[in-house]
């Protein structure tokens, strides 16, 4: 009794699948909540490994065309020209870029990090009082039984008192008609006695 539900990995990524789907943030509680059961740590194993597979990168099959000689060379000068230019540019662009980037990056991930970490606290704690109310839920079903059994065993001696206390009615009344029956006897005996007195003057 009060065992915790099991789930199979694919029934775990199902319910993961099903929160994306609802736009929602993801995590092994939320998930846990979806399946209304399961081990937090199994979820969040379970979930893990699937992130890290969806994470191979595919490469696509490039097919190589030759060129006329005249495109080629007109092409491979072009390339020269612009790549310089590019090169210019990229290199200015990413100068500046690269300050306010990395201003931004760095803004962005330590607000990002302390949100993962107030997050990953929030969900320790639910997890930890989740157990808690289990193993609560375990107790208390199991005094629930004690409780049951003992119930039962106060029927059993109720009822065998009940059986005594109908005995005992029984033979009271037997008794009491019998002690009626001595007080007539008892009286007709009197009677008697007075009779046999008269008789013997």
């Amino acid at each position: 009794m009060g065992r915790k539900a099991e789930f199979s990995d694919q029934q775990i990524i199902n319910a993961g699948l099903a929160i994306e789907a609802e736009g929602k943030l993801i995590s092994p509680f939320a998930i846990r909540n979806r399946l209304q059961g399961g081990s937090s740590e199994r979820i969040k194993l379970v979930w893990s490994k699937h992130l890290e597979e969806q994470e191979t990168v595919t490469e696509e099959d490039t097919t190589e065309v030759e060129l006329p000689i005249e495109i080629a060379d007109k092409l491979e000068k072009n390339q020269l020209t612009a790549k310089s230019q590019l090169e210019k540019l990229a290199i200015e662009s990413y100068k500046v870029a690269q300050q306010v980037a990395e201003r931004r990056v760095k803004s962005t991930i330590d607000d990002y990090q302390s949100k993962i970490l107030e997050y990953e606290e929030s969900e320790n704690q639910a997890s930890l009082a989740i157990e808690s109310s289990d193993n609560k839920i375990d107790e208390l079903e199991s005094e629930i039984d004690a409780l049951q059994s003992r119930n039962e065993e106060l029927v059993a001696e109720n009822s065998k008192l009940i059986g005594l206390i109908e005995a005992n009615e029984s033979r009271i009344k037997q008794l009491e008609f019998k002690e009626v029956e001595f007080d007539k006897l008892q009286r007709a005996y009197g009677k008697l006695e007075g009779k046999v007195e008269v008789l013997s003057k």
